[in-house]
């Protein structure tokens, strides 16, 4: 297995250094975005109701009667909550610290990966506001991370995108079975999470899990040296 825990100090600051770089300007790009999404209310109202009117086609219109369900039992529903707003931010960090220590060389592929899914994300919000269901349907109102989020990024589902993302950088860490069924458990769940919670639809889920995947497949094009990870 090979480490980049001996790596000289230098190389650490350069690489924290970047991070911190990449990480300033998702935020920036997400921030600039969340900051105009409440003059796009009829916009992203719109739109949701476009998301309702293909799932009722699909037959696929469960989110009323699945958050309704789930949220009659006030424990499931602190449950949700909870995994909803913390794991979405702690498996990325945790993963990244492992790719960095454990699997340098395929680190930069799904980094890559993680920053293309997310700008991607940002772009499709800006381009085509969705508000949730919980601001369509009369759903309670759902955790709200920060003073900043932007309530009507509902579609793609950037909580499924980077739960597919980890579940995908899992493969890149160890063969062992079980803990890549952990890594797509943490996505399945992620998927039903959003949905009890009213802060997506499905076919946002489907956003997701499609953006996770063409990232990483940008990912491989740009860091070919880490073919088979």
């Amino acid at each position: 297995m090979s480490t980049a825990i001996s790596a000289p100090l230098r190389v650490w600051v350069r690489v924290v250094a970047t991070e911190i770089g990449i990480i300033l300007l998702g935020v920036g790009a997400y921030l600039a975005v969340a900051v105009g999404a409440a003059d796009r209310v009829d916009a992203a109202t719109a739109h949701a109701r476009t998301l309702v009117a293909v799932e009722g086609a699909l037959g696929l219109d469960v989110e009323v009667d699945l958050a309704t369900w789930w949220g009659a039992d006030p424990t499931r529903a602190v449950i949700a909550d909870a995994y909803y707003v913390t794991a979405h931010f702690a498996v990325p960090i945790v993963l990244f610290g492992l790719l960095v220590l454990f699997r340098p060389a395929a680190y930069h592929r799904y980094r890559t990966a993680f920053v293309a899914a997310s700008l991607l994300g940002v772009a499709v919000s800006w381009l085509w506001p969705t508000a949730p269901p919980r601001l369509v349907e009369g759903f309670a109102d759902a955790p709200i991370i920060s003073g900043l989020e932007n309530p009507y990024a509902a579609f793609p589902s950037m909580h499924v995108g980077w739960a597919v993302w980890a579940a995908l950088a899992v493969a890149a860490l160890t063969a062992n079975v079980w803990l890549r069924a952990l890594a797509w458990l943490h996505a399945a769940i992620t998927g039903v999470v959003v949905l009890v919670t009213g802060h997506h639809w499905v076919l946002d889920v489907a956003g997701g899990v499609l953006v996770a995947y063409a990232a990483l497949a940008l990912a491989r094009v740009l860091h070919p040296e880490s073919a088979g990870r």
